[in-house]
């Protein structure tokens, strides 16, 4: 009777959420509460802090843009990246599973605004959100296509499960593309075909325009992973800061200048030519008479029956007949290991002689602008070809018998088929200091002098790259190192810590002179530059955000122009002008309109943060950075902040200076880095998220969620990943049905 009583008792007040326990010594004992739900997604994440699956998030978080409204508490799934996490993990998996507008949803987190933020796990097969979906309708490339033909477009379309093919559908219309046309077709879809009624295995989403005949577009057919609406680049462009952006402003792309330069005074001439493979079966002869305009193969044999199996030495007409012609074939010596032969040809009855190169070990300056080269032999081709290195150091006139020349070659390096050279009378003056432009203490040096003694030329360390004594502002070289083939230099730009715009023209401001630049340490403060040498004013100036150490590295830099004066107004206008569409924002938006727009009024408008704050600016500081370091635009990759700090990243339908057209997003690297182990987060596949990384000085970097559920990063264009969209269900939403498992999905009420 007690027990009776007590269990009416219970029901009678209510505790429809407390169990009852008979014991072996048969007391009552009354079990902890169940936590309720009250079919409220919201709660299920709450009450997931009891099961030991979720925990509260208490940091800085923003999710609306009136921040009234952020008087909820936020519940988060999180469990340790261990074994016995693991096992929970694999819990939360099958409990985290939503079936909204017939699409299947994972459960991430609460709002602050009492929501529930979700990102998409693919389309729904029999109410269900089972792994053992097979592919479905997505993404699969961005291209261009040609659109110079009357095809018809569609506002949507449609797609025939059964026989796997897309038609289009909306409001449709029928024209060609073009300049005029080109931007109202722009966000609709098309089979490229002339018929409205055809139907085709890939439809083709209308993503940019590229050109009067063609247009960017996104190709979408049904061969994605079920997870995810297909794989798409996040921005067209890796080249600029301005790609971080999930919309960005003016892009300004980066290009680059040598630091130090190479100034070579070696040039290289090929002796012979690489003609094809000689066969055995052409025609060869040793000698060749030459008489009435043509030349005659003597005592000409097979290749087959030439002893030593090799050419070298024969001439040919390159047949199995002709033993005839204009223009005999001289086989010097192989190339390669193959069959094919370094050659020479006869021609106009010159001999063999005329084929060597007379070549001497001394020189004398006549004085009257030429040169006599003396000690001379007469090298032929195949001497060369088969001892090279005999000629190192040597002077040339550059045929059989002159030996006083105006432009003689000093050869330092002889190779088989050819040789680099210095043309001796190019001679270089070069001085030990400067009064302005005027060289002081200088020296003239003849090329061959230089090869050889360029080391003693240390304390030289100016030039006009000529024999002038008085350079001019543009050819001003200050010498880093002396090399035995030249000097390396760096010419004569000038340096400015800010500019000044004057309606036409830059001007640099505090400038610092070429010898400044040896040391980038001054360059920290002082990032302007005209990219011509010899100017401290320019229509467009450089700002140098990054330099390569090194020998012949680089400077890299983003060009002002049109009277943008500093890198912050730079970096404003392309990290807060949020006009540009990216890539991905136009897949997203296409997706949520086509498959979620209908139930728009069960999704509340939240922040999506897209945040581009500069942790450390760097060289791109106005105020002077190190020019070693990168553009980092997140702290860390273990990031949890839920903040979002510029208003311009707060992306929401709400706010005009990051709006957006639907309330629909990416998640951050934040949200999933709290979810702690990575078996929540894994799907095999990777796939993007909205958080920019770095730009290091060449490529820009955003978040991504990689296969085995760790944190990584991608290049924007250059990597086509996953596309996982994110929304979050409003306050209050209630679950009809199911558990949240994979087989039995929370059912979101949509009437």
């Amino acid at each position: 009777f007690i027990i009776l009583f007590v269990m009416l008792f219970m029901i009678t007040i209510g505790y429809s959420n407390l169990s009852t326990v008979l014991n072996i010594g048969g007391n009552l004992e009354i079990a902890k509460a169940k936590c309720p739900t009250y079919n409220k997604l919201y709660n299920v994440l709450k009450c997931g802090v009891e099961e030991g699956l979720a925990k509260e998030y208490t940091s800085n978080h923003r999710d609306s843009m009136d921040e009234t409204l952020s008087t909820e508490k936020i519940y988060h799934w999180s469990v340790s990246n261990t074994s016995s996490g693991n096992a929970l993990a694999n819990q939360i998996l099958e409990k985290n599973n939503v079936i909204f507008a017939n699409q299947c949803w994972q459960m991430i987190r609460t709002t602050d605004t009492g929501g529930v933020k979700m990102v998409y796990n693919g389309e729904a097969v029999d109410n269900q959100c089972l792994s053992s979906r097979g592919s479905q309708v997505g993404y699969v490339s961005r291209t261009s296509v040609n659109l110079a033909s009357n095809y018809y477009y569609g506002t949507d379309y449609s797609f025939d499960s059964v026989n796997k093919v897309f038609s289009i559908s909306g409001t449709t219309e029928q024209t060609t593309w073009n300049a005029t046309t080109g931007t109202n077709l722009i966000g609709k879809y098309t089979c490229r075909e002339t018929s409205v009624s055809a139907t085709c295995n890939n439809l083709y989403l209308i993503e940019s325009y590229k050109d009067s005949s063609t247009a960017n577009v996104l190709t979408l057919d049904s061969n994605s992973y079920y997870f995810q609406f297909g794989t798409v680049p996040f921005n067209p462009g890796n080249n600029s800061p301005a790609y971080a952006g999930y919309m960005y402003g003016d892009v300004y792309p980066y290009s680059s200048i040598p630091i130090y330069y190479d100034n070579s005074f070696a040039l290289y001439n090929t002796l012979y030519t690489n003609y094809h493979i000689y066969y055995d079966t052409y025609l060869y002869s040793k000698t060749v008479s030459y008489s009435g305009g043509n030349y005659y193969l003597l005592n000409p044999i097979l290749g087959s029956e030439i002893p030593e199996s090799s050419y070298q030495g024969y001439f040919t007409f390159r047949s199995s007949t002709t033993t005839s012609g204009t223009s005999p074939i001289y086989l010097v010596g192989k190339y390669g290991t193959g069959d094919s032969y370094y050659v020479l040809s006869l021609i106009g009855g010159n001999s063999l002689s005329d084929l060597n190169l007379l070549m001497g070990d001394t020189i004398t300056d006549n004085g009257n602008g030429t040169y006599t080269i003396s000690d001379t032999i007469s090298v032929s081709p195949i001497e060369w070809y088969n001892n090279p290195s005999n000629y190192k150091e040597k002077y040339t006139c550059m045929d059989a018998t002159t030996t006083t020349c105006a432009n003689p070659r000093f050869v330092f390096n002889p190779q088989e088929s050819g040789y680099s050279y210095f043309n001796v009378n190019n001679n270089v003056t070069i001085g030990k200091t400067r009064n302005g432009l005027n060289l002081i203490d200088t020296l003239t040096v003849r090329m061959d002098e230089w090869y050889r003694n360029y080391s003693t030329y240390s304390d030289y360390i100016y030039t006009c790259g000529d024999t002038s004594t008085t350079c001019t502002e543009s050819n001003l070289k200050l010498i880093t190192e002396h090399t035995s083939t030249g000097y390396d230099y760096l010419p004569n730009h000038y340096w400015g810590s800010s500019v000044t715009w004057d309606g036409t023209k830059y001007t640099l401001v505090d400038p610092i002179e070429l010898e400044s630049a040896t040391n980038l340490e001054n360059l920290s403060t002082h990032h302007y530059v005209c990219l011509s040498e010899g100017l401290k004013s320019c229509n467009q100036v450089a700002y140098v955000y990054y330099a390569k150490q090194g020998t012949y590295s680089d400077f890299y830099y983003i060009l002002l122009e049109n009277g943008v004066e500093s890198i912050d107004a730079a970096l404003d206008s392309m990290l807060a002008g949020n006009v540009n569409n990216s890539i991905i924002k136009s897949a997203v938006d296409a997706w949520y309109k086509h498959a979620i727009l209908p139930y728009d009024n069960k999704v509340e408008d939240v922040i999506f943060c897209n945040s581009r704050g500069r942790i450390d600016s760097d060289g791109w500081d106005s105020n002077g950075g190190n020019l070693s370091y990168i553009l980092d635009f997140s702290e860390s990759i273990y990031s949890v902040d839920l903040g979002c700090n510029q208003v311009t990243d707060r992306f929401s339908v709400s706010n005009n200076s990051a709006k957006l057209t639907y309330k629909v997003g990416l998640l951050t690297d934040a949200e999933l880095s709290i979810l702690t182990n990575y078996n929540i987060r894994r799907t095999g596949q990777i796939y993007w998220l909205m958080t920019p990384s770095h730009f290091n000085y060449q490529n820009l970097y955003i978040f991504t969620m990689s296969g085995d559920g760790s944190l990584g990063g991608g290049f924007v264009s250059s990597r086509v990943l996953g596309l996982r969209p994110a929304i979050s269900l409003a306050p209050g939403i209630e679950f009809t049905s199911g558990d949240g498992s994979t087989a039995n999905p929370y059912m979101i009420v949509t009437n």
